[in-house]
């Protein structure tokens, strides 16, 4: 059975027709009529064509969204919180959909995409749906006779532009907060990985979401991506994606003085100091390093290991990242699929292209036919101010450097232009602490990694972004602050 077969019965049936863009509540094609093709990182098949949304397209969801906001907004936290838990529901509900769609379209493990996977972004879902009749202003302090307050309002019209490495994840990480403030959407999901965000607009309906509140452009970055940025009747945009393409987007929202959310590129560093349970660093330094083909921003695959303990780390990371299962994403044993798309599998290939790996066992590396499988390395020996060592690789590369005392491990951790994650493994809690106070990170793990719920807040430092992702103060981004001040008496004008 072909990969569209496989997904027949759980896309809907007119997005497979190359009506992927979604307005007013309904599915249409681009208006110009253009497509690009949809393909499979599995075997590299074609799966159909997608609507290639242009400018008009754009005019037109954000149109839908601007008559839609009022509303929204008036209806009052409760209510869009009794939505938005019946949006979680859905999405339990059609697990079985989102995780093949994701799975056939972005190559992640069935195993990861098909249960828990749904089951963590309901969760997220949920936490913000708590929050939406929560929010509040302030009121100050003034004389007798005078009242001051502050009041959150949405800001109307948001574009939500989502990446490709986890994209159900990602589009819940943005639609919830957004939507749970009370402003409205358009969403523009990769154009590498559409399919998933075919999925949600019907679950949205089905939770008793108004139409016109979340619209969806498929299409290309640099037409409908730029077009939604610069759209006028769009107050904000909230973008995940690389550094390169998140300084355009804020080159281009400062022209229009937008506001921005960037979540964007990492470099991140895991140190391990000789007093740490090394077998744990290994097994967190191999996770982190491979989960999902090393396409995860907070990868702390930059390996800093005193030196005294380098062959015991070295030994036992070969050990465990031989018993890893790469293959067949729809298999349900395999722990790791291909990379997403060709261009991306070539990019890897490109930035590893003479490095010298340390000899690995690699029988269970088991690519498919026609799949963009990149096999995993583990490097020891470059130049540390090569392209591998210094740019966000996003593939299955694992480098290691050594040091002799803490101070340099920390300047090496810090010694890249990203801000976005770290982990320290040891045993001394003077050391723990120090790795808090002195790497410049927006998320810090202490003897773990990528251990995180919906309630604590990620922020990039450095180039790793703008803005936070998750959390209660995920919230305050999505809504403007309007001060009000109230005089009980007459007001006499000091020119009087």
């Amino acid at each position: 059975m072909s990969m569209l077969e496989k997904l027949r019965g759980h896309l809907p049936e007119p997005c497979l027709e190359g009506k992927t863009i979604w307005t007013d509540g309904e599915w249409r094609s681009a208006r110009h009529g253009s497509t690009f093709t949809n393909v499979s990182p599995i075997d590299g098949s074609r799966l159909f064509d997608v609507a290639r949304g242009m400018g008009e397209d754009v005019d037109a969801a954000v149109a839908s969204a601007r008559a839609a906001a009022p509303a929204w907004h008036a209806i009052g936290g409760a209510a869009r919180a009794r939505v938005l838990r019946a949006f979680a529901a859905e999405i339990r509900g059609a697990s079985a959909s989102l995780g093949l769609a994701e799975t056939i379209d972005a190559g992640r493990p069935i195993a990861l995409t098909g249960a828990s996977g749904p089951q963590r972004a309901a969760d997220l879902v949920e936490f913000y749906a708590g929050l939406a009749d929560k929010l509040s202003g302030r009121v100050y302090d003034m004389p007798a006779g005078q009242s001051a307050s502050m009041v959150r309002e949405p800001y109307g019209v948001i574009a939500a532009i989502t990446p490709w490495n986890y994209p159900l994840a990602n589009a819940l990480t943005k639609l919830a907060p957004i939507l749970a403030c009370g402003n409205t959407v358009v969403m523009k999901p990769a154009e590498q990985t559409p399919l998933v965000t075919m999925i949600l607009p019907e679950l949205l309906r089905k939770a008793g979401l108004p139409d016109g509140v979340v619209n969806v452009v498929t299409g290309l970055g640099q037409e409908a991506g730029a077009a939604l940025v610069s759209h006028r009747d769009v107050a904000k945009i909230s973008f995940t994606g690389s550094t390169q393409t998140g300084r355009r987007i804020a080159a281009l929202a400062g022209e229009h003085l937008k506001g921005v959310v960037l979540e964007l590129g990492g470099k991140s560093a895991l140190i391990v100091f000789d007093d740490a349970d090394i077998d744990r660093a290994a097994d967190a330094a191999v996770f982190t390093s491979f989960m999902n083909q090393g396409q995860t921003c907070t990868s702390c695959n930059r390996i800093i290991v005193q030196r005294n303990v380098l062959d015991e780390f070295l030994t036992r990371c070969r050990a465990k990242l031989a018993r890893i299962r790469f293959g067949d994403p729809l298999d349900p044993t395999t722990q790791v699929g291909p990379v997403v798309s060709k261009q991306q599998m070539e990019r890897i290939e490109r930035l590893t292209d003479g490095i010298v790996p340390v000899p690995l066992d690699l029988d269970c590396f088991r690519p498919t036919d026609g799949g963009y499988f990149v096999k995993p390395l583990i490097a020891v020996d470059f130049d540390p101010e090569s392209a591998f060592a210094r740019t966000e690789i996003f593939g299955p590369a694992m480098s290691i450097r050594t040091f002799d005392h803490d101070a340099e491990a920390f300047r090496l951790a810090n010694d890249t232009e990203y801000g976005l994650a770290g982990s320290c493994w040891t045993s001394s809690l003077a050391r723990a602490e120090m790795a808090k106070s002195s790497i410049q990170a927006g998320v810090i793990w202490i003897n773990c990694v990528h251990v995180l719920t919906p309630a604590v807040p990620v922020s990039g430092h450095k180039s790793s972004g703008i803005g936070i992702e998750y959390g209660v103060d995920a919230i305050e981004q999505y809504m403007r602050v309007k001060s009000v001040v109230t005089l009980a008496g007459g007001w006499t004008s000091p020119f009087a």
